[in-house]
């Protein structure tokens, strides 16, 4: 066997802080596998890796040779490789992540400023605006991501503490009082940590429940998200007006808002129950309080101005801090005990066992997060009455953000249900009314006929859905939960459904005091086609226009990318989506209504993802006006949220598009594109689309999906609560667009990020000029960009040769060769257009960063290959098998970084 380290880092060559601590971290890694399994096992890993590395090397057309003396390790062996190099890509995934911190870092303190962040955005749109119009922007922006769970999640929580422990070790490091000795222990409790990682099961050993998902976007949430919000607020306020900034009042308010589906999305999850939703709001708010009064306290206890030293209280405070105290007289007397003469302090303090108080349901509690910011504000008042603006607008400011963006619910819990289970509610209800926009608008109009009960069991759940919603408002403030996603939105009468079903559930006098915002979901191709339709449809039905004038003709829309791209592909399901948005903010404009788009994006190429910024930027012309609304997912979660420095990186460049794309400049430019480009793209579109149709709908294509990919193997994984499918059928019309997208990335195919873009491309590019005309494109439609760069992307993560094995596994040569010709041409007019002479050729960083990582992902593509071929040949799967199979889903995972 060779002698080569199994985890040093191979060319490209690293910066010289990542490459210190990759080769830090392998060598711990090296050093804990030894202990644990002995130099043997360490050297078998070496073999391995050194093996696909000179398969790579000499361009050999097969692996064939390679998987059968993979095949012949035994399985446990098998399995402790996968879960070693999974170990090696989490970590190498670790050392990155700091690097891009760093370097960001080092950027700035030397003066560059990073194109991509804040000051950058509003630099940009101060030029094209001016400063007050600018200004005024920042004022009126909306930022809403929302959590949602991830049913091919591969991470569970212990690993990922163990992660954020080891990350936390890395960060002792750039310590200035480093040295030897420090180094040494570092070096020590990282061995003891990745020990603890390698006798960790990288697998739950039952499937989570919804409020197990739950707590795990509650460790987000309250941990790192509810620490940056204030970071963003105060960066935009300084990138105004870098000269005053902390010294006089903020020129940015709070526009950061949350919301979750994790606990409210019953969409085919059968265990997201009635119960399940009232939980979830009750955890979300208790965290949300929790996290408000530990705040609160820490701010009390370093405001300790007196009067007698310069910070006098105004006549109101003292009025208010009287009414604190009586409410709380020994609280008080123990104050004044501990901090005689701070009433700032006092003040609060005193605040901050109310917010316990509200958060045990106990007397003195508040009547709602406005009544805390209220007296947030009195204090803001009296500072700066006593002429001490510094501290009004210091950590009392953070605060102030943090409660007006998580309220007392932390985020706003949305309910989601397919418009299917309506019907059949309104079956049970009143047969006949289901789709008749007549008859439901006089149900909610007129209410239903006296005695009408439901009879089905799916018929009371989703009326006690309703009373939750209810009950949650109740409690913590309509923000708590009030909106309802309807899924597959094909018509008004689905969005009429929700409303009447409100009515059913409701008393009128709760129905008077009952916030709702109902929001069509439009998912396929076609769905998105209808969407102006289906609103103009709405909006003509009795009393809509009036529901729309109490909400401020504000209305809200969402766009599915996941299903869209998993009927038509990602070209042209990318194609729609922009035109819609395109034709609905002009619906909007001249209807006079304020419409927020809700961008459903996945983690994945296929499902939408890639970089947010990129995307923002290529939205269509109008859609975002300060407002953007959008999905973040699963390990997208994780890997935009696993530090507070990785969440401020994140949602900087986030108000950086936000921001840029907001401007009438921009707006006039992009329709000027679209209206250039628009034929072309629909040419494109139509080709692309018909490929991949041609793909789907052949015969046998289902059986030769489960067989190529591991996609039965990945729905044993217990690492989501939800179903693959959402109905008991197992064709391709029922599977969830995520696990799809997962099996493909995992076979190293990555079919749904690519598959019909070479088509498309070849349709405009083989006419005269057409090469000309699609360059053009890409360099000056934002929109085309991205959707480029995600093709090439899932093509840089693919590997042709493991690939191709993986699809022989299917039994279809047919089908095969469609797929390969199909991925060549792809190739072919991707680096045509980008003008390359390889993939990623103009983005070395990315190229690196695949590169490094894919000894690791080849070794674990040929584990997983060699024992599905096995297991296909088996008539009875065996256990064993199936779990190295599992263990390389959650290395790929690591090594690919994304699932689906």
């Amino acid at each position: 066997m060779a002698t080569h380290h199994p985890l040093r880092p191979l060319p490209p060559q690293l910066p010289e802080g990542l490459q210190y601590e990759v080769a830090l971290l392998a060598g711990v890694l090296e050093d804990a596998l030894a202990e644990c399994e002995g130099q043997e096992f360490v050297d078998r890993v070496t073999w391995l890796r050194d093996a696909v590395v000179r398969q790579r090397a000499t361009g050999s057309g097969s692996v064939d040779e390679l998987l059968a003396e993979v095949a012949e390790l035994p399985p446990d062996i098998g399995r402790k490789i996968a879960y070693g190099l999974t170990a090696h890509c989490l970590l190498l995934n670790i050392a990155e992540d700091r690097q891009r911190i760093k370097t960001s870092r080092m950027k700035g303190r030397a003066g560059q400023v990073d194109g991509e962040g804040i000051v950058a955005g509003v630099s940009e749109v101060t030029s094209l605006i001016g400063k007050q119009d600018t200004r005024r922007l920042v004022q009126r922006l909306r930022i809403h991501p929302v959590f949602t769970a991830h049913p091919t999640e591969a991470r569970r929580r212990s690993v990922t503490r163990i992660l954020r422990r080891i990350a936390a070790e890395l960060k002792r490091l750039d310590e200035i009082e480093v040295d030897d000795a420090l180094i040494q222990d570092i070096r020590r409790r990282l061995v003891e940590e990745v020990t603890n990682l390698w006798r960790t099961s990288p697998f739950r050993p039952t499937r989570p429940q919804p409020i197990d998902e739950v707590e795990r976007v509650i460790a987000v949430l309250g941990q790192q998200v509810f620490q940056v919000v204030a970071d963003v607020y105060r960066e935009v306020d300084r990138a105004l007006d870098p000269t005053t900034v902390g010294g006089r009042e903020p020129l940015t308010g709070a526009f950061m808002r949350y919301g979750s589906w994790v606990g409210g999305d019953r969409d085919g999850n059968p265990f997201v129950t009635a119960d399940v939703t009232r939980e979830t709001g009750k955890r979300y708010a208790e965290e949300a309080l929790l996290r408000l009064e530990e705040h609160t306290r820490a701010v009390a206890l370093s405001l300790t101005a007196d009067p007698a030293s310069g910070a006098p209280v105004t006549e109101e405070f003292e009025r208010s801090l009287a009414e604190d105290r009586s409410r709380a007289s020994e609280a008080a007397d123990e104050l004044e005990r501990v901090a005689p003469e701070q009433p700032y302090r006092h003040k609060l303090e005193l605040s901050a066992d109310r917010l316990r108080a509200t958060r045990l349901a106990e007397d003195g509690a508040y009547g709602g997060p406005e009544e805390f910011v209220a007296d947030l504000d009195l204090v803001q008042r009296s500072l700066l009455d006593g002429g001490n603006p510094r501290l009004a607008y210091g950590v009392i400011q953070d605060l102030k953000w943090r409660a007006e963006s998580f309220g007392f619910h932390l985020a706003s819990l949305e309910i989601r249900q397919h418009a299917a289970v309506h019907e059949r509610v309104l079956d049970d209800l009143l047969p006949g009314t289901a789709g008749d926009v007549d008859a439901l608008a006089t149900l909610v109009q007129d209410g239903w006929p006296e005695g009408t009960e439901p009879s089905s069991d799916e018929a009371r759940e989703a009326l006690d859905t309703i009373r939750a919603m209810w009950d949650l408002q109740q409690r913590y403030g309509p923000e708590a939960c009030y909106r309802y996603i309807i899924s597959f939105t094909t018509t008004a009468a689905d969005l009429l459904a929700v409303r009447a079903l409100v009515r059913a559930a409701l008393t009128d006098e709760e129905l008077a005091n009952f916030r709702l915002s109902v929001v069509p979901l439009f998912e396929t191709r076609a769905d998105l086609q209808r969407a102006p339709q289906v609103l103009d449809e709405l909006l003509a039905a009795p009393g809509e226009r009036e529901r729309l004038e109490a909400a401020g003709r504000e209305l809200e829309v969402m766009i599915g990318y996941s299903d869209s791209a998993k009927d038509a592909g990602l070209l042209a399901a990318h194609v729609a989506l922009h035109q819609l948005q395109g034709q609905l903010a002009r619906w909007a404009r001249d209807q006079d209504i304020k419409l927020t788009f809700f961008h459903g994006r996945g983690g994945s190429m296929g499902r939408g993802g890639g970089p947010l910024n990129r995307a923002i930027r290529g939205q269509g012309g109008g859609s975002v006006d300060g407002r953007f609304k959008v999905t973040e997912q699963g390990e997208v979660i994780f890997a935009r949220y696993r530090s507070v420095n990785t969440g401020r990186r994140h949602l900087e460049r986030t108000v950086n598009a936000v921001l840029a794309t907001s401007t009438p400049h921009a707006e006039e430019r992009a329709w000027r594109q679209e209206e250039r480009f628009a034929d072309v793209a629909n040419q494109m579109a139509v080709a692309s689309e018909r490929r991949f149709r041609e793909l789907l709908d052949a015969e046998g294509f289902a059986e030769y999906f489960t067989l190529a990919t591991p996609y039965d193997e990945i729905g044993q994984l217990a690492i989501g609560s939800r179903p693959a499918h959402r109905t008991k059928a197992r064709d391709l019309s029922s599977l969830r667009a995520i696990p799809w997208v997962f099996a493909w990335s995992q076979s190293r195919v990555n079919l749904t990020g690519w598959y019909g873009v070479g088509t498309g491309l070849a349709a405009v590019g083989e006419q005269e000029g057409g090469l000309d005309l699609l360059r053009a494109m890409r360099r000056e439609w934002p929109f085309f960009q991205p959707v480029l760069e995600m093709a090439e992307m899932s093509l840089a993560k693919a590997d042709k040769l493991l690939g191709r094995s993986a699809l022989e596994l299917g039994n279809d040569p047919t089908l095969t060769e469609a797929i390969m010709a199909e991925w060549e041409l792809t190739e072919e007019w991707l680096l045509k257009v980008t003008g390359q002479e390889s993939l990623l050729e103009r983005q070395p960083a990315l190229r690196a960063a695949v590169a490094l990582r894919r000894p690791d992902i080849d070794a674990l593509s040929l584990l997983q290959l060699a024992t599905l071929s096995r297991l296909r040949s088996q008539d009875e799967p065996d256990p064993f098998d199936q779990l190295v199979v599992k263990t390389t889903v959650a290395g790929l995972s690591a090594g690919l970084q994304n699932t689906g």
